[in-house]
């Protein structure tokens, strides 16, 4: 499991000043903007997008979807046709995953919205195939986020579901501590998970109230709440799970600290954190 840099701390900027910061801390990966790669790859070629990596030791581990499917067909159309070139951009400097998040609720009756959206990602998933990259979906957990007139996917069983119904090979789960924490998810569903349905992982803690009171952007840095973290490493290690973790905190006081001081902090958190859990 490698330690994964995410926008949320720090801030972003460009991937040359991302990369270098998350170096200077002691992280071992990034999440990253693959169109940015692609711009790098088109004007430099590939080369210089390796380089960036290469010669840093920063692994790019996971970038977002760059499909907004969630809106009109034609806006998921155009999607489609840009994301082999962005993928082709991804594989070539050796990332092969991917992941987005579902909507808890929706507006639309359930069972007609399912079988579209299954739809949509078995077309997204066959592009990504091509390219080697495997997809990973996001349940959003907390029941303070499902304000539209119908609940949708909002655990990580029913995503299980889902996704089977979608049969798509390279399609598995982002896992967040935070969303596993407001479903009320044990040590034991992680545990039953293999490495290969975990695509991506966010790490992050909540503050002292019940799961059901939890709201999506009040979270904490690992060690700082609530959440068994440590049953939470400890699972994914069981599972097998090998790709990266990254630290997505949404937090004012953080987001107001100059970046390099967030990112230390974070790292600083998640150590704890880890020597917990494996000494």
């Amino acid at each position: 499991m490698k330690l994964c840099l995410n926008a949320t701390i720090g801030g972003y900027g460009n991937i040359h000043e991302f990369v270098a910061r998350a170096k200077r801390h002691g992280y071992q990966a990034v999440e990253f903007s693959v169109e940015e790669i692609a711009g790098i790859v088109q004007q430099q070629g590939v080369n210089a997008a390796r380089a960036i990596f290469e010669e840093s030791g920063i692994e790019p581990v996971c970038f977002g979807l760059p499909v907004e499917w969630r809106k009109d067909h034609e806006t998921l159309k155009e999607g489609l046709r840009e994301l082999p070139r962005l993928a082709r951009a991804a594989q070539a400097i050796g990332c092969t995953r991917t992941a987005t998040w579902l909507p808890p609720s929706i507006d639309e009756f359930p069972a007609a919205y399912s079988v579209r959206m299954a739809e949509r990602f078995r077309e997204i998933a066959r592009v990504l195939a091509d390219f080697g990259v495997r997809l990973g979906l996001e349940w959003v957990g907390p029941a303070t986020a499902r304000t539209r007139k119908y609940d949708w996917i909002h655990t990580m069983h029913q995503l299980l579901d889902f996704e089977a119904e979608i049969g798509a090979p390279n399609l598995g789960l982002l896992v967040d501590s935070f969303h596993w924490f407001c479903m009320e998810g044990t040590v034991a569903d992680l545990e039953q998970l293999t490495n290969q349905q975990i695509v991506h992982v966010h790490i992050n803690d909540a503050p002292n109230k019940p799961p059901k009171e939890q709201v999506d952007f009040q979270r904490l840095l690992p060690g700082e709440g609530i959440i068994d973290l440590v049953g939470f490493l400890r699972a994914l290690k069981k599972a097998g799970y090998d790709g990266g973790i990254a630290i997505e905190v949404f937090n004012e006081d953080l987001k107001a600290m100059a970046p390099d001081d967030a990112v230390a902090k974070a790292k600083q958190a998640y150590d704890s954190v880890w020597r917990k859990a494996f000494g």
